[in-house]
């Protein structure tokens, strides 16, 4: 990797692409990640590879703005090289970056002092714009609170246990607002459709 203006790692992002398609998030090969701890910057580099395009979907998410999710993912896969040691392993490599993700996309909304909307765009949507539509205007109907662990397991195919790794609460309050975000969604759609 290239070296940064600031002394660190340089990472050649291209913002949301990736090695895999749309659906359930793997973890590295465990060769990989203990190599990448151990300073291997081929290794790492394997790691932004991987991760590189849902990271940038996920920052893209929470803020809506497709430069500010450059600045985000860029962030993110610096203070994962920076923690990388730290990484114990008690999760799963993609719910610690997924944190440390989720960290970086809060602290450059606070220090933008935006109010950014973070609705996402669901991998998979209808090709219909109408239902697109339709399904936006549902997820307008449930709180940042609520949409978060919504992303996580629908979007991004994260278990329960996953999810409450990265947004850092319990399983229960994720069954717990995943049931309240599928209720207040289905409620948007019902008053939708009696709308026609």
């Amino acid at each position: 990797m290239p070296e940064s203006r600031a002394g660190r790692p340089g990472l050649r992002l291209v913002a949301g692409r990736g090695d895999r398609q749309a659906g359930r998030v793997n973890d590295p090969d465990p060769r990989t990640l203990v190599r990448a701890r151990e300073g291997d910057l081929g290794a790492f580099e394997d790691l932004v590879r991987q991760f590189q395009g849902d990271v940038w979907r996920f920052a893209y998410h929470f803020t809506r703005d497709r430069a500010l999710a450059d600045d985000v993912t860029q962030e993110a896969f610096l203070r994962a090289f920076r923690f990388l040691r730290t990484f114990r392993g008690d999760s799963k490599f993609s719910s610690w970056l997924f944190r440390i993700t989720r960290n970086c996309a809060m602290d450059q909304i606070r220090a933008r002092n935006l109010y950014v909307e973070r609705v996402t765009q669901i991998a998979g949507s209808p090709a219909d714009p109408q239902a697109r539509v339709e399904l936006h205007a549902a997820l307008d109907a449930v709180t940042p609170e609520h949409r978060e662990p919504f992303l996580l397991v629908e979007v991004f195919g994260l278990s329960y246990q996953e999810a409450a790794d990265v947004l850092g609460v319990r399983v229960g309050t994720i069954k717990s607002r995943m049931h309240r975000a599928r209720r207040a969604m289905m409620d948007a759609l019902a008053l939708e459709e009696e709308a026609r």
